[in-house]
């Protein structure tokens, strides 16, 4: 008998009598001598893959690639693959190469250069990994390989020749240059048109506010016209009334001025007829109060005088007969006048 132990990385699958039994992950047991065993990992495995192949415009391209899978029965898988050499997973490994460059040149073969560069996680590993997925899946045990794929990828894509490497390197930097010039150009242009639109913008912006400060205005006088108007309005009875009442006012001040001025007249009137009535009277009076001066001058005129009449035509009594003849006429109105009033 013979001891045997798998490590913890490891299946232990034992073979006896003609059949297989997975023992498990770091299994150990004693075996007869005609008993067999196999160790199978229990890890995730890689299996890398690479070849050059033209594309479509005639340009040699490298691929490399990676595919990363896990053993899901080491028992089936014993039956399918040999794990009794050092490289217990070699078979498995040289498989998936095949598989996978065998599709690659099928794929590769109707794409450009430039489609296998752009196209390398998509198109390229979308291929290998279908093409997997067919042949390692099947879950019929005398079909499929059962393990678990956990990675398909083509890492790499490349041109082989140098100078053609440098030559497309060099189209490829020139076009990237001159697209950014274009996009620089385009930018400025861009940059220069934003501030046009941002000048225009402001100027429509600033054309708008005096536009609103215009109305705003023009509101506002319209309404200051309005007010002004309401203001007149309102106040026009009160000034009508204020108006009215001094014309009444002034009617009444020009009437007792018109009063004042007829009583002033009446007074002047009177005043002018008792002033009258005094030159009046005084002119009656100034004969009566003469009489006796005058009296008194002519007798001292005669006073000592023989007088000796001589005819009519005296020259003496032609002088002083008129004034004895008013003396005469004076005194017989007053005469006349005492009586009439009864003195």
């Amino acid at each position: 008998m013979q001891f045997v132990k798998a490590s913890p990385s490891q299946y232990l699958v034992v073979g006896e009598h003609g059949k297989t039994r997975n023992l498990g992950i770091a299994a150990s047991a004693y075996l007869w001598r005609r008993s067999t065993y196999v160790l199978i990992p229990s890890t995730q495995q890689e299996a890398n893959f690479e070849m050059t192949q033209e594309s479509s415009d005639g340009v040699p391209l490298r691929f490399k690639g990676i595919v990363i899978y896990r053993i899901s029965d080491p028992e089936i898988a014993s039956k399918r693959f040999n794990f009794s050499g050092v490289d217990g997973c070699g078979e498995i490994n040289s498989l998936i190469n095949h598989v996978c460059l065998g599709e690659l040149r099928a794929v590769i073969s109707q794409m450009k250069m430039q489609e296998c560069i752009e196209g390398r996680k998509t198109t390229l590993t979308d291929a290998i990994a279908s093409e997997l997925k067919k042949v390692v899946e099947d879950e019929d045990e005398k079909g499929g390989w059962w393990i678990e794929l956990d990675v398909v990828q083509v890492a790499q894509v490349y041109i082989v020749d140098d100078e053609l490497r440098q030559q497309l390197e060099a189209e490829v930097r020139n076009e990237i240059k001159s697209k950014s010039d274009l996009s620089d150009i385009q930018l400025q242009e861009e940059v220069e048109l934003a501030q046009v639109s941002s000048k225009r913008k402001l100027n429509q912006a600033s054309l708008e506010t005096e536009r609103q400060r215009a109305k705003i205005a023009q509101e506002k006088l319209l309404l200051e016209k309005e007010l002004e108007r309401e203001k007149i309005e309102t106040e026009a009875p009160l000034r009508l009334l204020h108006i009215e009442k001094e014309r009444e006012i002034i009617q009444q001040e020009i009437e007792l001025r018109q009063l004042e001025n007829q009583a002033k007249e009446l007074e002047v009137h009177n005043e002018m007829l008792l002033e009258k009535a005094k030159l009046d009277l005084q002119k009656e009076i100034l004969p009566i109060e003469q009489v006796p001066a005058i009296a008194e001058s002519v007798s001292k005129m005669f006073q000592g005088a023989n007088l000796s009449v001589y005819g009519e035509a005296s020259p003496i009594f032609s002088s002083v007969g008129p004034l004895v003849e008013i003396l005469a006429n004076t005194l017989r109105e007053i005469g006349s006048e005492k009586k009439a009033s009864g003195e």
